[in-house]
């Protein structure tokens, strides 16, 4: 099994509004390395002073990645056209965040762009932190 952090942009999708809670299925932006049964955590990033910096969520990758064409998301949904995997969210906190941002930096290797894998180093702090 492998993990990875997805940042997420409260301007572009609100998750706090959008899931309902556990079990939950949304598409979210993949590399070609992930497979079924991998981990994704979903991090809120500074764009909203109300709410702190933070892993608030994680699933579960329910598909192979794959380009995402359903004529039905077209125009609303980012993943669109895009490389994607559909996550089923397991946990969902609207208050403090499950993984403060201090532990953050020691899991998370990159920049907050893009869906990245976390490296060997930042996955032996994350179990150290969150029992999945």
């Amino acid at each position: 099994m492998n993990y990875f952090y997805e940042p997420v942009n409260l301007k572009q999708w609100n998750m706090f509004d959008k899931v309902s809670g556990p079990g939950h299925l949304e598409p979210f932006l993949a590399t070609q390395k992930m497979k079924i049964g991998d981990i994704v955590l979903l991090h809120v990033g500074t764009q909203d002073p109300e709410v702190m910096t933070g892993v608030y969520a994680w699933g579960v990758v329910k598909t192979m990645p794959e380009i995402l064409l359903d004529e039905d998301r077209k125009d609303t949904d980012y993943c669109y056209g895009k490389l994607s995997v559909w996550v089923e969210v397991k946990e969902i906190v609207r208050s403090n965040p499950l993984i403060k941002q201090e532990d953050c930096r020691n899991i998370f290797n990159n920049a907050f762009r893009s869906v990245h894998k976390i490296n060997e180093k930042g996955v032996k702090h994350l179990l150290k932190i969150m029992r999945f």
